[in-house]
């Protein structure tokens, strides 16, 4: 049994980041603050995970911290969510994150610690301020977390999509296939000049896990995060759309082509998002997309 802890402070968002991660999207509004540990299990490609969501009030905080040894030993991946909106509570947001660090170098000296710039809400990658803020955030964590291996991410739960984003390579445990396959797909835009054109390429499992991934440096979040639920349900083997080889969605200039295909008698989503304000021919563009599927197949036989 894998375990994947998420911790933070109370009210960084850490519950809904994993009700979201589930597409519980209706029992958001209903949250309430954990109490302890809150343990959700999780199988994917013969994984059994379990996700610890620690409670992140002062009181908890110091508990988690006395049984360190149960909590934090044999940890892969950790996830530290940290709201970037309320500013005021960035140093005992620090200050924790030096005590679990301390604790992870004791009990799991090779996790590699993955950090959540939480509550970077669809539209605030149009606020320079919030940008700047962020990018400091993410550069102040990524050098607390020496010598651990770090990832940082930006995530919000009103883009679900940021959010698989940032929990997938920990599920998956195989980094090096979602490395490569994302590799394909940026060496695909910048080779052809879609940098403009193409504002992502994501391929998910059925089970909603993303496998690899482009996404342009401008992506408009606030389209993202309509889109998402779209999307997600379209995986839904209950929709008619399932049983389609293709098919296409819209959110404002975003529009998205999914081509459903299977491998080892397991269903695959390509994505791909073009911005039609800046693009003359999607279809020239959609024919020479056509070749990723086949690359990433020969990739993931090995999966």
């Amino acid at each position: 049994m894998i375990k994947i802890p998420i911790i933070g402070l109370d009210n960084s968002g850490k519950t809904s980041i994993v009700k979201t991660f589930q597409r519980e999207f209706k029992s958001l509004s209903k949250i309430k603050p954990t109490k302890g540990v809150e343990r959700t299990k999780i199988s994917f490609m013969e994984r059994d995970i379990v996700i610890w969501d620690f409670g992140g009030q002062e009181k908890l905080r110091e508990k988690h911290l006395k049984k360190a040894e149960l909590n934090f030993a044999d940890i892969e991946h950790c996830f530290y969510v940290i709201d970037i909106q309320d500013q005021g509570v960035f140093n005992d947001s620090i200050e924790y994150f030096q005590l679990i660090h301390k604790e992870l170098e004791e009990f799991s000296p090779d996790a590699i610690i993955n950090v959540l710039i939480n509550k970077f809400d669809p539209g605030m990658e149009s606020d320079p301020d919030m940008v700047k803020l962020s990018e400091t955030v993410g550069e102040k964590f990524k050098e607390l977390a020496k010598p651990f291996k770090s990832n940082i991410y930006i995530s919000s739960i009103f883009n679900p999509i940021s959010v698989i984003h940032a929990l997938s390579k920990a599920l998956m445990g195989n980094s090096i296939i979602m490395e490569n396959i994302s590799v394909i797909f940026s060496d695909f835009v910048q080779k052809n000049n879609f940098q403009d054109m193409i504002e992502f390429i994501i391929i998910y499992s059925e089970d909603y896990i993303e496998i690899g991934s482009y996404f342009s440096q401008n992506v408009n979040q606030e389209y993202m995060g309509a889109l998402a639920p779209e999307i997600f349900s379209a995986f839904d083997p209950k929709k008619i759309e399932l049983n389609m080889a293709e098919f296409s969605l819209q959110s404002g200039p975003i529009s998205i082509k999914i081509n459903k295909f299977e491998l080892s008698e397991k269903k695959y989503f390509l994505s791909i998002g073009f911005n039609q304000e800046k693009i003359d021919n999607q279809e020239d563009i959609e024919n020479k997309a056509k070749h990723l599927k086949d690359e990433i197949s020969k990739i993931m036989l090995y999966f």
